[in-house]
C-alpha cells in the first residue's frame, strides 16, 4: 500500500504542474485549477489515443507535469511560500474530506455490475492494449460510451498501478477536484457560517448519491459535480475573457466525453457561459468580437464529441447506446399504446412519491431556497437573487424529468422501461445539481447579509448585536457538527456495510487473479447462483477477470447425458464457482468425479 501512495503522490503531483501552468500563464481561479488540469490531462491523453499513441503520450505528460510542479514549487520556495499554507477552515476541511475517503476507497473492491460490464473493463482495456477499442473489441459491450473519466482512470493506474484501489482513488481525484471548485464563489474564507453551510450541503450530496456512490466508477455523481465545478468557475472568473474561455473549453469537452447523457449538462453550461460573456461585454472591445469569441469557443469546445461520434459511427453503429435516430425510432415503435401508458403512468406516480429520495431532494432544494430567501428578505431586509435562481432551477428539474421520460420512450428497451430502471440514480444527479447551485448562491448572498461588508474590516466583534452574534455562533457550530456527522456516516457505511465477501466478484477474486492479458479462451461458468446468471452479472464479472470475450455462464444442467457432454466440450476451460449439486451429479455419473470451486481444463477431463 505505500509503493501505491507513493506513485499516487506523483500522479497528485504531475496534476498540480498543470494547475500551475494554467494559474501562471491564463490566471485561472487556484480552487478551480485542479479540475481544470485534470480536464486539460484528458484532452490530451484523449487525442493522443486517437492518435494511437497513448501510453507514449501517457508517459510524456507525467513527465511534463512533473517539470511544470518543479517549477511551481520552486517558485514558491524564491517567494518564501512553500512552507506557508493558509490554513483556514475550508483548506482543513477540505484535506480531512480527502484523507479519509481516500483512504477508504484506496481499500475498497469493485461490487457494482456496472463496474464489469463497462468502466472498469474500459479502463483495463485502455491499460493493457493502450487503444482505443474497436467492434473487434468483443470483450468492450458498449462501444459507444465515451472515454473522458475512463482516460483519466486509465492515467492513475498507469501512475499507481492496477487496482481497484487505484481505479476508485482516480475516479475519487476528479470528484475531489470538483468539490474544491465548488468553494470558489465564496466570497470570504473566513467566515465560518458560510463554510459550514457548504460543508452540510457538500454531505447531504452523499444521501442522494446513495444509489451511485463513491465506491464505484459510475459516473452519474460525477456528471452534476462537474457541471456545477464549470459554473462555479465561469462565475469566479467572469471578468477574466481569456481564462473563462479556456476553462469553459477544458469543462465543456470533457463534460461531453463522460457520457452520452451529459449533452443536457453541456447545455447548461453553454447557456451560462453565454449569459457570463454577454454581460461581460465591454470587455471585449468592438461588438463583432462578442459572436465571434463565444462561436470560437463553442466550435473548439464540441471537436472531441464530434471526434467520438464519428468514431462511434465507423466502428460501433449498432451498440445497444449508439445515439442514433432511427434506432430511437425503432425502440419507441417496439411499445403500443397500452406500454406507453403503462410507462406514463409508473413514472409519473414516481414524481408523486414523496418519499422517494430523488422527490426528498427537490422538496430540500425548494424549503432551503425560499427559506432563505424570506429570512434575508424580510428579517435582514435586503433584496437578493434567491428566488430567482430557485425558478430557474426548478424549471432545470422539469427540463430533466422531462428529458428522462423521453429516453424511457426512446431509448430504454421495454422491459427497462417498464421498471424505470435507473431512475432514482439518474434523477439523483439533478438533485445533486440543485443542491449544489444552492450551495453557491447562498454562500454568496447570506456573506452579503452580514453586519460588515468590508472583508478586511471583519473581526470577532463585526456584529449588529450581542444576539445576532450568538445566532451567528450557534448556527455555525450546529452546521459543522451536522457535516462531520453525515460525513463520517457515509464514509463508515462505505467501510463496514459493504457485501463484497458475497459478491460474485469476490468468488471469482477467490478462484483466478485478475488476468491482465487478453485471451480468446472459451469459458463455461458453472454457478447455482440463477438471478445472477439470467441478469448477466456472472458472465460481465467473468470476462473482466479472466479477461476473455468469450465467457459464458450456466445454471440449468437438467439435461441427457449427450447434451451435457457436448455442452462442455464447446469449451477450453470450465470455472465451478460454486458447489453446484446437480453438475457435480452429472459429472460424477459421467467421468466418476466431482468439482469444488475452482478452474478447469476441459480437455484434461473431459
Amino acid at each position: 500500500m505505500i509503493l501505491i501512495i507513493a506513485r499516487m503522490f506523483l500522479f497528485i503531483l504531475s496534476i498540480y504542474g498543470f494547475k500551475w501552468l494554467l494559474q501562471q500563464f491564463l490566471g485561472i481561479d487556484p480552487k478551480v485549477g485542479w479540475i481544470a488540469a485534470c480536464c486539460l490531462n484528458i484532452l490530451i491523453l484523449y487525442f493522443g489515443a486517437f492518435a494511437g499513441m497513448l501510453e507514449s503520450t501517457a508517459i510524456v505528460l507525467a513527465i511534463v507535469g512533473w517539470s511544470f510542479a518543479s517549477c511551481g514549487l520552486y517558485s514558491k520556495f524564491r517567494k518564501k511560500k512553500l512552507f506557508q499554507p493558509r490554513l483556514n477552515l475550508i483548506n482543513i476541511g477540505l484535506l480531512v474530506y480527502f484523507l479519509l475517503f481516500a483512504y477508504t476507497l484506496l481499500n475498497t473492491k469493485l461490487e457494482h455490475a456496472d463496474n464489469f460490464s463497462h468502466w472498469a473493463t474500459i479502463v483495463k482495456f485502455l491499460y493493457t492494449e493502450s487503444r482505443l477499442p474497436t467492434a473487434s473489441d468483443t470483450i468492450i459491450s458498449f462501444g459507444s460510451y465515451p472515454l473522458g473519466s475512463s482516460l483519466f482512470v486509465y492515467y492513475a493506474t498507469k501512475m499507481a498501478g492496477f487496482s481497484d484501489g487505484a481505479m476508485l482513488i482516480g475516479q475519487f481525484l476528479l470528484i475531489y477536484s470538483c468539490v474544491i471548485a465548488l468553494f470558489a464563489p465564496v466570497r470570504d474564507e473566513s467566515r465560518t457560517l458560510v463554510v459550514a453551510m457548504n460543508f452540510s450541503l457538500l454531505a447531504v450530496f452523499n444521501y442522494f448519491n446513495v444509489s451511485i456512490r463513491m465506491s464505484n466508477l459510475l459516473v452519474d455523481f460525477l456528471l452534476p459535480l462537474l457541471t456545477l465545478a464549470g459554473i462555479a468557475g465561469i462565475y469566479s472568473m467572469r471578468k477574466n475573457i481569456k481564462a473563462l474561455s479556456v476553462y469553459f473549453i477544458l469543462i465543456a469537452s470533457v463534460l461531453s466525453l463522460i457520457k452520452n447523457s451529459a449533452i443536457f449538462f453541456v447545455g447548461i453550461l453553454f447557456i451560462y457561459y453565454l449569459y457570463t460573456v454577454v454581460v461581460a461585454r465591454k470587455w471585449f472591445g468592438k461588438i463583432w468580437h462578442l459572436p465571434a469569441n463565444v462561436l470560437a469557443v463553442y466550435g473548439a469546445s464540441l471537436i472531441p464529441y464530434i471526434m467520438w461520434t464519428i468514431h462511434v459511427g465507423q466502428q460501433f453503429s449498432s451498440s445497444k447506446h449508439a445515439v442514433s435516430l432511427s434506432r430511437y425510432q425503432q425502440i419507441f415503435l417496439e411499445k403500443d399504446a397500452s406500454i406507453t401508458a403503462e410507462i406514463t403512468e409508473k413514472f409519473m406516480a414516481a414524481l408523486a412519491d414523496f418519499t422517494s429520495i430523488p422527490s426528498q431532494g427537490i422538496l430540500l432544494f425548494n424549503f432551503v431556497m425560499i427559506a432563505s430567501y424570506i429570512s434575508i428578505r424580510f428579517f435582514v431586509k435586503r433584496n437578493n437573487s434567491i428566488l430567482r435562481c430557485t425558478v430557474i432551477v426548478d424549471l432545470i428539474i422539469v427540463a430533466y424529468y422531462i428529458g428522462m421520460y423521453v429516453m424511457s420512450l426512446f431509448s430504454m428497451p421495454t422491459e427497462e422501461a417498464l421498471v424505470l430502471a435507473v431512475f432514482e440514480r439518474y434523477a439523483s444527479s439533478i438533485i445533486i445539481f440543485s443542491l449544489g447551485i444552492a450551495m453557491m448562491v447562498l454562500s454568496r448572498e447570506i456573506d452579503y447579509s452580514l453586519f460588515e461588508q468590508g472583508i478586511q474590516s471583519r473581526n470577532h466583534r463585526s456584529f449588529k448585536n450581542l444576539t445576532t452574534k450568538k445566532v451567528y455562533q450557534f448556527s455555525s457550530m450546529g452546521l459543522l457538527f451536522f457535516a462531520t456527522i453525515m460525513l463520517l456516516s457515509e464514509n463508515n457505511d462505505m467501510m463496514y456495510n459493504n457485501m463484497y465477501k458475497n459478491s460474485v466478484p469476490y468468488a471469482f477474486s477467490e478462484i483466478v487473479e485478475n488476468q491482465m492479458t487478453m485471451s480468446s479462451e472459451r469459458y463455461l461458468v458453472i454457478s447455482a447462483d440463477k438471478e445472477a446468471i439470467e441478469d448477466g452479472l456472472i458472465s460481465y464479472v467473468g470476462k473482466y477477470y479472466l479477461y476473455s470475450p468469450n465467457v459464458e455462464a450456466v445454471e440449468n444442467f437438467m439435461m441427457d447425458d449427450d447434451s451435457f457432454l457436448n455442452l462442455i466440450q464447446k469449451y477450453d476451460k470450465i470455472v465451478v464457482l460454486d458447489d453446484h449439486n446437480t453438475f457435480n451429479a452429472m459429472t460424477n455419473k459421467l467421468i466418476d468425479t466431482q468439482f469444488e470451486p475452482g478452474i478447469y481444463a476441459v480437455d484434461e477431463y473431459f
